[in-house]
């Protein structure tokens, strides 16, 4: 019986190779997700004939399992997730399921599997060019607040994360940020917690982190990976009091990759107000995923 451990910060890095290719270009096939998220959602993992098989909590939807990633024996990987799912007494259920994947799936289940799209866990993903100037009218609302945060902090500058004492306002950010947000859930504080960890780790983790700074101090920041032409958002925090803060620190990111194509700011997970936040960027496209349910499971 193949045994599943958890995700830590110690045994990342031997799960990092699998993450290496696009996957579909949805965030949860990345490590800056897998890894910041891994506690929020009791991650677990196997590595089984060259196959990356991850068993997460999704909440309402119970313990799912996403699908296998690597170049090794997809068929040995799902046997060993259904083998799991039997010794639990679970479901054997697949979440995130990007449409591309699908039909691995299918190949493997045929007619025992039942797809539904969560609209929940949509990725919202956009024309990168468009965050370096927001052009246009549809636009017009981000730009005045961009134009109103540099014209009241002139000094204001984005700078990538590569010293300590760029690390250390970072982290005293973050700490403020946490204050001003007495309100956090349990989740929330999980994130936050995440974020921070996250940062500490960009390095090993290929992460690039940006502060935007003003009077010497952080008053935003945002984490992210490139993938290919898609530009993977995982954080971004500002300083709620500061108008324009937001917009600004979206589009100092994205521009710190000049070249790449599309962005990927993830999904929204159902919350209304980041729901509103993320559509009125104008994204091309809500990358749809799918729960997967396998019947009849043997």
């Amino acid at each position: 019986m193949i045994e599943y451990e958890r995700i830590t910060g110690e045994n990342i890095s031997a799960l990092k190779p699998f993450f290496e290719t696009y996957a579909c270009g949805i965030c949860d096939n990345t490590i800056g997700a897998v890894y910041q998220w891994r506690d929020i959602y009791v991650s677990y993992y196997a590595i089984v004939e060259g196959m990356l098989c991850i068993r997460a909590n999704y909440g309402a939807y119970g313990e799912c399992y996403t699908v296998p990633l690597g170049g090794g024996n997809f068929a040995a990987a799902c046997a060993a997730n259904e083998a799991d799912a039997k010794r639990r007494g679970i479901p054997l259920r697949y979440c995130v399921v990007p449409r591309c994947m699908m039909p691995m799936l299918e190949a493997h289940y045929g007619a025992r599997m039942e797809a539904e799209s969560i609209r929940d866990w949509a990725d919202y993903i956009y024309n990168a060019e468009s965050f370096h100037t927001f052009p246009g009218k549809a636009y017009h609302g981000q730009k005045n607040h961009v134009n109103r945060f540099y014209r009241e902090h002139p000094d204001a500058e984005a700078v990538i994360v590569s010293d300590a004492e760029t690390e250390r306002k970072c982290l005293a950010f973050l700490d403020r940020f946490h204050n001003m947000h007495p309100e956090f859930s349990a989740l929330e504080e999980n994130e936050w917690n995440g974020a921070k960890d996250l940062l500490l780790h960009r390095d090993a983790l290929g992460q690039t982190a940006v502060a935007l700074i003003t009077g010497g101090e952080v008053v935003a920041m945002a984490i992210g990976e490139r993938k290919r032409d898609m530009l993977f958002e995982h954080v971004e925090k500002a300083m709620p009091d500061i108008p324009g803060a937001y917009p600004a620190m979206a589009q100092a990111f994205v521009r710190q990759f000049p070249d790449v194509q599309y962005l990927n700011r993830e999904d929204d997970g159902g919350d209304e107000g980041l729901r509103y936040s993320k559509l009125n960027y104008k994204p091309t496209e809500l990358r749809e995923k799918y729960l997967v349910t396998i019947r009849d499971q043997v």
